[in-house]
Formats: structure tokens, C-alpha cells, sequence
């Protein structure tokens, strides 16, 4: 989009858009009792490493360089461009966002609210209604308890932080905010208590495009929101979205390198340090009952024998993956059935 066609977008009203529900959003849905834990992962948009993990440092306490990482989809190598979000403080004075680890629980909580009947297409784009207390409520039941300033600031650092997405040969092929819109009914709405001050966002084009195009598979959302640690997290979107064939005979495997780029991490001067912090992610994933078991296998450089240049994880699923990936893939077998349009 434009900044001019932004910021039309931002000037209107919720019922200034056209709201519709096309077809697509109801098989995005999870309504039943039995779905309570699960959630949807998105094709691609997931898969982009556009959060920022540590302590930013920023130019004169201020001012953030955009970031430039490169990543991997199904073998098709990209990379993205994350120009950080500039947001107003109280004192009249810009600063600098990355979007971090809270703006993904945002986004997740705010994604979990549409799987439950909240998701509403607005102008032809996938978004979801909801209130600030609604929000606060769901992020607290799975561990994260933001004030409302804090999620306030956290909806208008996804709406400004912007990915510009290219392919390997250098090709633009997209340039969007995560949040391509955020609004709420009046100005006034964001001095109202938090149980009247009514919401809405419309998501990336890309889960739009996921959603109309049925390129979502399911996750266990209750398990994924409470990691503390973030390679947990987006190691079981990852493997929930990629790893269809999960079993005890088939173990899945990823290599440090690929967790280190995918991920947007920091490499460290010692490769251990690095392979300790996946450890400690897979250590938190088998407490949770989705690996039973892992193996680190370290890579050593062929002229120097005791310098590490890349590890291998082989990873057996837990029995309870196992099902949840059966259950998925029978979801999404359902789910492709149905044309397109």
C-alpha cells in the first residue's frame, strides 16, 4: 500500500469499510469446544524472521537502523528489509520499535480472537474485531500480562513497522506494514476505560491471501503462547506448519545455521553458545510433550577440528505431536476440498 493509501485506510471508521465474511474466514474459524487450544499458522508471513530479540540500541536513546535479514520458505531463499516503527512518545518526542517477542504475542492473541468467530473481512482484508480489555484478557490467560498502554503501543508498533520482501535476485516482491490498518471507533476511544474502547485491525495482506487461499494449518496455540523461550515458539510454528509427516520413524532435523538465519537470532563468536540456546529451547519443547527426544550432532570445520561451524538437531516428536499432526492434516484435507472462490 501507499502512505497516501495508508493513511486513508487509518482515517476511517470501522463502519466505513465493507465488512464481509467470505467462506474462506469460516473455514479459518475453530469453534468447537474440543478446538479451545488451537489456533492457525500462516503460510510464509509466519515464516519471516521480522522480530528483533535482546536489548535494541538506538541512535542518541532515539533513532533505530532497519534491519536486514535473509531467510527460507520451502527451499526459496528471500530476504527482508524490517524498517522499524516510529511512534510519538507522551513528551512529544519520536522513538524508534523493533517488533519483539511482545508484539508476536500480540499478533498470536489477536489471530487466536478471529479462529473464535472475531475475523471479519474489511475492504476485502482479513482483520478482527475486539476490545483493548479483550486483548489484555487473552494475552493474561496464557501467562503474559501487558498493561493496556503497553498493548496499546504494541498494536501501533505492528500498524508502522514495515517488510519489504525480496526474492533471491534482489526483486521487490513485497512491501507492506504488519498491521496494514488499526483503528478504533473515535480518538476519544483511546481514553476510554479498556471494556468500552472497541478495536479493530486488519492483518497483512499476506494472511489475507493465506486465508483466501487456505494456506493455514492448525497449531496448538496454549502450548506455543507460554514458552519462555523464543526458539521454542517459533521452532513448534515451524514444525507444526512444515512437519506433516511426523512420527517416531521419521524424525525431523534442522540445522543450527538454518535456526540461527530463520530466526532473525544473534550468531555468536562461539557457535556453542548457540547450540546451548537451542538445547535449552528443546529442552522446554520435550517438557511440554511436543519432541520426546533430540540429538545435537556438532559440524567441525574440515581444516580446524575443534572450531564448530554448524550443528545438526534430529528431533523425535512426542506422541501427543504426533496426533496433534494427524488431527491437522485431516483439518486441512477438509479444508482443501473446497474451490478457491
Amino acid at each position: 500500500m501507499t502512505k497516501k493509501a495508508v493513511k486513508q485506510a487509518e482515517d476511517k471508521k470501522l463502519e466505513d469499510f465493507k465488512q464481509s465474511k467470505p467462506y474462506q474466514m469460516t473455514l479459518f474459524e475453530m469453534l468447537l469446544p474440543e478446538d479451545k487450544k488451537y489456533s492457525n499458522t500462516i503460510e510464509f508471513y509466519d515464516f519471516i524472521p521480522k522480530y528483533f530479540w535482546g536489548k535494541a540500541k538506538r541512535i542518541e536513546g532515539r533513532f533505530l537502523d532497519e534491519l536486514d535479514r535473509e531467510f527460507e520458505c520451502r527451499r526459496e531463499k528471500y530476504s527482508v528489509t524490517i524498517n522499524p516503527a516510529r511512534i510519538k512518545q507522551p513528551n512529544g518526542k519520536s522513538r524508534d520499535y523493533y517488533p519483539t517477542k511482545r508484539e508476536e504475542l500480540v499478533e498470536d492473541a489477536l489471530r487466536k480472537l478471529a479462529v473464535e468467530g472475531q475475523g471479519v473481512y474489511l475492504d476485502d482484508k482479513a482483520g478482527v474485531k475486539f476490545t483493548l480489555y479483550q486483548l489484555q484478557q487473552e494475552l493474561k490467560r496464557n501467562g503474559h500480562d501487558y498493561n493496556i498502554t503497553q498493548i496499546k503501543e504494541s498494536l501501533q508498533v505492528c500498524n508502522q513497522t514495515s517488510l519489504v520482501v525480496r526474492s533471491s535476485d534482489g526483486k521487490k516482491i513485497f512491501s507492506e506494514t504488519m498491521f496494514i490498518t488499526l483503528g478504533l471507533q473515535t480518538r476519544e476511544d483511546w481514553k476510554s476505560t479498556p471494556k468500552q474502547a472497541y478495536a479493530f485491525v486488519r492483518f497483512n495482506s499476506l494472511v489475507s491471501r493465506a486465508i483466501k487461499e487456505k494456506m493455514f494449518r492448525q497449531i496448538n496455540y496454549s502450548v506455543s503462547m507460554q514458552y519462555k523461550n523464543v526458539i521454542a515458539r517459533q521452532l513448534h510454528k515451524r514444525m507444526s506448519h512444515h512437519y506433516t509427516q511426523a512420527s517416531y520413524t521419521d524424525p525431523y532435523t534442522i540445522t543450527l545455521n538454518t535456526v540461527i538465519r530463520d530466526f532473525g537470532l544473534t550468531r555468536y563468536a562461539q557457535l556453542r553458545d548457540n547450540i546451548r540456546k537451542v538445547e535449552t529451547a528443546l529442552d522446554e519443547m520435550q517438557e511440554n510433550a511436543v519432541i520426546m527426544s533430540y540429538k545435537s550432532e556438532k559440524i567441525f570445520d574440515q581444516n580446524k577440528n575443534n572450531k564448530i561451524v554448524d550443528a545438526k538437531f534430529v528431533i523425535t516428536p512426542d506422541l501427543n505431536f504426533i496426533q496433534e499432526m494427524k488431527r491437522a492434516n485431516k483439518r486441512h484435507s477438509t479444508i482443501k476440498t473446497f474451490p478457491k472462490s
